[in-house]
């Protein structure tokens, strides 16, 4: 079987068919449910803190514990500059469109993760919402677990905290004065886990390798990406329905209630299979109709998704030409 015929056996009655841009709402969502762990420090903001949530632990425990999130815009920024690198190296997107300035409205990203009203003389009219739904992504164990601080110093040319300044008149040798530290950050420290869900509404096929193909390419998120905040995706499972599911804070009190370690590290081994656990039993409260894909089916929908990425460039390119935008 072919790589595009297994996707479409996995994902069937799940996406919108067809190559037009699908206008009125249909209903098709599709939840990536993710881990994100920090592989390095991270910091997500360079001009503030930590953004910190006070929130209930779990549902069976009732305390109130603080949860670091990412917010979604620092999450879907990065993967939107990842997908629109791999547009500009294949040619499927101008020069021109540039994100809130100068959107074009026809290439896959603005397709996707829609675009603002364009600017006088701009080559998009009009404004499209984005059919990726996010939220915050919440860390599973409290902000003091798993964050510090970390102070950083400007270094002179003379590679020390000391700086050769300039004399008053009359003094004779060297001067030197010694240098103010830059200031303090807050950084999320390395193999933290956070759990999050991206929901893919009435998304075409190739719309959804795009997207899925974003989430498992980013590398690198926050504030500080030249020197830190690696992260890495692993989605866990995949839920398909007719309506929107649980959120991320709700997955992420029931995964802490069934975890009996909830000191940093966390095994993700241990964590994985809680996650389906809690997926599969919040799956059961929700009002519509779901399937959920893991386990075997996963990994074979994700190993096709990356064979277009890796062998298949040239299939996924013109995949994706053939996706109309609105205006087309």
């Amino acid at each position: 079987m072919e790589t595009m015929e297994k996707i479409e056996q996995i994902l069937k009655g799940w996406y919108i068919e067809g190559d037009e841009f699908p206008v009125k709402p249909f209903g098709k969502y599709i939840n990536v449910i993710i881990i994100r762990r920090t592989q390095s420090e991270t910091v997500f903001r360079t001009d503030e803190g930590l953004s910190i949530e006070i929130v209930k632990a779990g549902y069976i425990d009732n305390n109130e514990i603080s949860r670091v999130s990412i917010t979604k815009r620092k999450i879907i920024s990065s993967e939107r500059r990842n997908g629109r690198e791999f547009l500009t190296q294949n040619n499927l997107k101008e020069d021109t469109c540039i994100i809130n300035q100068n959107m074009c409205g026809k290439c896959m990203d603005c397709t996707v993760y829609g675009f603002a009203a364009g600017e006088k003389n701009s080559e998009s009219s009009g404004a499209l919402k984005s059919r990726v739904i996010t939220e915050e992504a919440f860390s599973i164990l409290p902000y003091e677990e798993i964050t510090d601080v970390r102070t950083f110093n400007a270094l002179s040319e003379l590679g020390t905290m000391n700086e050769l300044t300039q004399k008053k008149k009359n003094e004779t040798g060297k001067k030197f004065e010694m240098r103010q530290s830059l200031g303090e950050t807050e950084y999320v420290k390395p193999e933290v886990d956070f759990i999050d869900i991206e929901t893919f509404k009435d998304l075409r096929l190739p719309e959804i390798i795009y997207v899925m193909g974003n989430i498992l390419r980013t590398k690198r998120y926050g504030a500080i990406t030249t020197r830190m905040g690696k992260i890495k995706n692993d989605i866990v499972a995949v839920v398909v329905s007719d309506c929107e599911i649980f959120s991320t804070l709700e997955l992420t009190k029931m995964v802490w209630d069934k975890l009996e370690n909830k000191k940093h590290i966390l095994d993700e081994n241990i964590v994985v299979p809680k996650m389906i656990e809690s997926i599969e039993e919040l799956s059961e409260e929700q009002f519509g109709n779901l399937k959920l894909i893991k386990n075997e089916e996963l990994k074979v929908l994700i190993n096709e998704i990356k064979k277009l990425y890796t062998e298949k460039t040239d299939e996924l390119v013109k995949l994706f030409k053939g996706v109309k935008s609105i205006f087309d």
